[in-house]
């Protein structure tokens, strides 16, 4: 479906308040049902006591019986699948659907009463992260697998993964929104000329994976999906998504159905 007609079913969507069926009868008409505007969020403040912050430390052992809970579409989601996939945790998942019949079981709720995906719980539930970037602080401090522990980085490396996590997250969220539903793209190739200046090779910062790449890969990979990244000033960005689609961690959580992050 070409981008102009998706965008006007999207500011269709927005427009009203529809019922869970006219949303999906919407979605299944234009072919749309991989990127609809209803996107999840991350979950803002906690709202539930057992929640962790990010300063919770965990170990190895702590992340027996883990248990991620997701939909495959979500690229917040995503990004946590990848630091999952990547770390070598043994885990279970268990997928939710969002906007279905019933909606979303009691169990779920109870679990995270803001509603959204991802939710990582460990140690038989007495550990629940309730949002993408406290599971990519969390898995980045036991990994055990291709994703290198954050305990195990350099100085360096751990400023420039904090700035690839900001600029994903208060930057290239925002600006590929606007681009997208405005259909204005100049602002969003500065950024992604000033992300591929940032770029070390082959991974985000330098020879190892870490946490920047599992947080900027979903969202880079959906641009490129629509839009391309190969420009002479993307070429650095072009050359990580190849990397990042030879690793098996991250191409396997590339779904062909997928939506956008609003």
């Amino acid at each position: 479906m070409k981008t102009k007609s998706r965008i006007a079913v999207l500011l269709s969507l927005l427009s009203g308040s529809p019922t869970t069926s006219s949303v999906q009868g919407l979605l299944v008409q234009n072919h749309i049902s991989a990127k609809p505007s209803l996107c999840i969020r991350k979950l803002s403040p906690m709202t539930s006591s057992k929640m962790k912050h990010s300063t919770t430390k965990l170990s190895a052992k702590s992340s027996a019986d883990a248990q991620f809970i997701t939909n495959k579409m979500c690229p917040y989601a995503q990004k946590a699948w990848i630091a999952l996939e990547s770390s070598g945790i043994p885990y279970d998942m268990r997928e939710v659907s969002l906007y279905g019949p019933g909606g979303k079981p009691d169990w779920f709720w109870k679990l995270n009463p803001g509603g959204t995906v991802p939710i990582v719980t460990m140690n038989g539930e007495n550990d629940v992260f309730a949002d993408s970037e406290l599971i990519l602080d969390a898995v980045g401090d036991i990994s055990e697998g291709i994703l290198t522990r954050t305990a195990d980085l350099s100085d360096e490396e751990r400023i420039q993964v904090s700035k690839w996590r900001e600029i994903i997250s208060k930057q290239l969220a925002p600006v590929g929104k606007s681009a997208v539903l405005g259909g204005s793209m100049p602002k969003l190739r500065s950024l992604l000329k000033e992300m591929n200046d940032m770029v070390v090779g082959p991974y985000l910062c330098g020879e190892r994976m870490t946490l920047a790449d599992c947080a900027a890969f979903p969202f880079l990979w959906r641009i490129d999906q629509d839009y391309g990244i190969d420009s002479d000033d993307e070429e650095k960005l072009r050359d990580w998504l190849n990397v990042c689609l030879k690793t098996e961690t991250m191409k396997s959580t590339v779904v062909r159905s997928w939506w956008w992050w609003w």
